[in-house]
């Protein structure tokens, strides 16, 4: 069945008013002393995550109770719904832990495996972007699109830890693709991609992230413009890294990362 325009607008609508309501929690904690706790995965969590994660899922379970789910920090509902909401409380925890005000909250959805719909709310930044399949993007309300620039010799460089990139086969062309831009710098997580959607650098990547840390961003690049893939080229939020860009320098920066590996894949971490 086709998801019809004013449907669309309706999900949206509920996304945008959860995702605002839950700035308040989310910013009430990140003003106070954390204690964290250490996942399996490695990765932190923090009782501002799991407050923020209970009142969307709460949101949902009100209004969209049929409705599959995928969370950060509660995992995997599935009924076999052609929807999917896929929900990030607080992307980059670590900044949030320290006061860096590079975090922010993600929410998205899928419809029969699409990604329809984004939000990335980063409130200690005052920056709430938001898309929704030909609808465009917008960052505070005002419509954004991706930068204009068509060589990677003119392209900005952003990416995620290097701890993740350098185990990889791809490192070595890692560093010449840094060698090959204008300017890098190592701005991870939603920040980074925010970055790239609204034109302000025209490459991201992002080597180790789950389908909740870049379900959002794929939306919100798409209608801004610019595209979304894992490093290997493939079309999919579930291949364990990822490639942003504002596209018209996507299929190059793929040549250099891909360069002399042959059939190799690149390692999902």
């Amino acid at each position: 069945m086709e998801l019809k325009n004013k449907q669309l607008v309706k999900l949206l609508d509920f996304a945008v008013k959860t995702v605002k309501k839950s700035e308040g929690i989310t910013l009430k904690y990140y003003e106070k002393k954390l204690k964290h706790k250490v996942k399996e995965n490695l990765t932190p969590v923090t009782i501002a995550d799991m407050k923020c994660e209970k009142y969307i899922l709460a949101q949902l379970k009100k209004n969209y109770p049929e409705h599959d789910i995928h969370a950060e920090e509660s995992g995997k509902k599935s009924s076999g719904s052609e929807f999917k909401w896929i929900i990030d409380p607080i992307d980059g925890t670590k900044n949030y832990m320290r006061k860096y005000p590079f975090w922010g909250t993600l929410m998205a959805l899928e419809y029969q495996g699409e990604v329809v719909l984004g939000i990335i709310a980063m409130p200690s930044l005052d920056e709430f972007v938001f898309a929704a399949k030909g609808m465009g993007c917008y960052l505070n309300n005002r419509k954004v699109k991706v930068s204009k620039v068509k060589q990677v010799r003119e392209s900005y460089l952003l990416h995620g830890g290097l701890e993740y990139i350098y185990p990889q086969t791809y490192r070595s062309n890692f560093s010449n693709l840094v060698k090959q831009t204008y300017y890098d710098r190592g701005f991870g997580d939603c920040h980074g991609h925010v970055f790239v959607i609204n034109g302000k650098a025209e490459i991201m990547v992002d080597p180790f992230v789950a389908p909740y840390d870049i379900a959002a961003t794929k939306i919100c690049i798409e209608e801004a413009g610019g595209k979304l893939t894992d490093l290997s080229g493939n079309d999919s939020i579930y291949n364990g890294n990822a490639l942003i860009t504002n596209g018209k320098v996507h299929d190059a920066v793929l040549k250099i990362l891909n360069e002399n590996l042959e059939s190799r894949e690149i390692t999902k971490v």
